[in-house]
């Protein structure tokens, strides 16, 4: 961080003339009487810093001349100028001049407008608004008064931050709908996770359900083979049973041609008989 090295103040208010105020150090202290001008000093660095003119106790600009407060200025023309030296040794020159009713502003020794004049402040640092570089009494109390929010305010105006409000804002609703969509996107991945989890469940119980039919088809077809085993089996018992009924059936049905055969040639001779009676009781 650089710092101030010089101040030159010409015919600004009590002090009449040239005067060089330097060069200063990382800490300079100015003492004096009251009425010395201690408070003047402090104006024309407020003043060179781009305060108002309502601000450096005046009514009017021309005020600010020497000798002008008591109708009586010693010249038409005022200024003051500051040298800043930057760490890197760079010297850089701030001028503000009044000429008439108005201000000139000069950086570097040359002409600029007050608004870039006012950029070239900001780059060292020094915010005109929020008028970070001098602290006077009355700032103190103003500064330790303020409400919360106010405060934060105040110091984003002297850090420069609130400058970056706009990018700020961008940025914090980028992060919220980074945000939102990394929560959609993980609920989706959530969801997406349990339907996954769902259709695993559903593959397996499928496959189970498969496999119980597969298993199921193998037991009907060995049923089947068990049954048509048996059935064979009982077949072939029934078979057997059956050549030994036949059998058995062709051994009575032999028996009852051979009684058969028996009781005609007993009918046949009971008609021989019946007979030979019949002649026997007709003789008789």
């Amino acid at each position: 961080m650089g710092l101030l090295q010089v101040l030159i103040v010409e015919n600004f208010k009590s002090l009449r003339g040239r005067q060089v105020f330097g060069p200063f150090k990382r800490f300079t202290c100015i003492i004096g009487p009251n009425g010395s001008g201690k408070s003047n000093v402090m104006d024309a660095l407020r003043f060179v810093m781009g305060e108002k003119t309502a601000n450096l106790r005046v009514k009017n600009i021309q005020e600010l001349i020497h000798g002008a407060h008591i109708g009586k200025p010693i010249s038409s023309s005022a200024s003051v100028k500051i040298v800043y030296v930057e760490e890197s040794g760079e010297e850089k020159t701030f001028t503000r001049i009044i000429l008439g009713g108005c201000s000139e502003f000069h950086c570097d020794d040359n002409p600029v407008s007050r608004s870039a004049y006012i950029a070239e402040l900001e780059k060292i640092g020094i915010t005109e608004k929020a008028r970070n570089c001098l602290v006077f009494q009355e700032s103190v109390e103003s500064i330790s008064m303020k409400k919360p929010k106010e405060r934060t305010q105040f110091f984003e105006e002297i850090s420069s931050s609130g400058e970056l409000i706009g990018d700020y804002e961008e940025k914090k609703r980028k992060l919220q709908k980074a945000e939102e969509d990394a929560q959609f996107n993980f609920n989706k991945k959530k969801s997406v996770a349990a339907e996954r989890k769902q259709a695993q469940l559903e593959k397996e119980e499928a496959e189970r359900y498969q496999s119980l039919l597969e298993e199921l088809k193998v037991n009907k077809i060995q049923l089947q083979l068990f049954q048509l085993y048996h059935n064979e089996k009982n077949i072939r018992f029934l078979n057997s049973e059956l050549e030994r009924v036949n059998k058995d059936l062709s051994v009575t049905k032999e028996s009852l041609s051979h009684h058969e055969n028996i009781v005609k040639a007993m009918k046949k001779e009971r008609g021989m008989l019946t007979g030979q009676l019949q002649q026997t009781e007709k003789e008789v």
